[in-house]
């Protein structure tokens, strides 16, 4: 699909990083763009830049994920693209052991679950939401093409590092 002036985007994770390229290189072909971030100072000031709108958005949140996407929808209308590119890590290897007391230590699985919630469940809570909005809007083409969605996943996937494995899990997933 190629963006063209006025079409509308959303980019999950946009107020900052690969997410706020993003955004600026649809906003730069004329893209309408709704960005969903948690940094509420730095997603704001983006969307004054580009002409778009901010929506503060915790990807893990149906709440959230759903107001988002209706504070874009009114501001641009039903959004064609998407890309995700909310997404966290951490560095806690997966063991370890106290270098004084010799105790050893296992990576929370609360630490895990959260990554995995934002980086894998958060992307398709999106991609549900976005998706079911674009089957409302007529084809763009003969092939029944309504939109596009793009999602962020990581080399790490597969070439995981040290203390990565809620992030490569994740990613993989993706």
């Amino acid at each position: 699909m190629e963006v063209s002036a006025n079409t509308p985007a959303v980019v999950t994770g946009g107020a900052s990083g690969l997410g706020a390229a993003t955004a600026r290189a649809i906003a730069a072909k004329g893209g309408k763009v709704a960005i969903f971030d948690m940094n509420e100072e730095k997603g704001t000031a983006l969307a004054q830049e580009l002409g778009g709108v901010f929506c503060k958005v915790n990807v893990t949140s149906d709440e959230e994920v759903d107001a988002g996407f209706a504070k874009a929808r009114e501001a641009h209308g039903q959004e064609r693209i998407l890309v995700n590119c909310a997404g966290i890590g951490n560095a806690i290897k997966t063991v370890s052991r106290d270098k004084q007391s010799g105790e050893i230590k296992i990576f929370p699985i609360s630490a895990f679950d959260f990554v995995i919630q934002v980086n894998l469940i958060g992307t398709f809570r999106c991609i549900a939401k976005s998706a079911a909005g674009m089957m409302t809007l007529e084809p763009l083409s003969e092939d029944g093409d309504r939109g596009a969605i793009v999602n962020t996943a990581s080399v790490a996937a597969e070439d995981g590092q040290m203390g990565q494995a809620a992030y490569s899990a994740s990613k993989g997933g993706v």
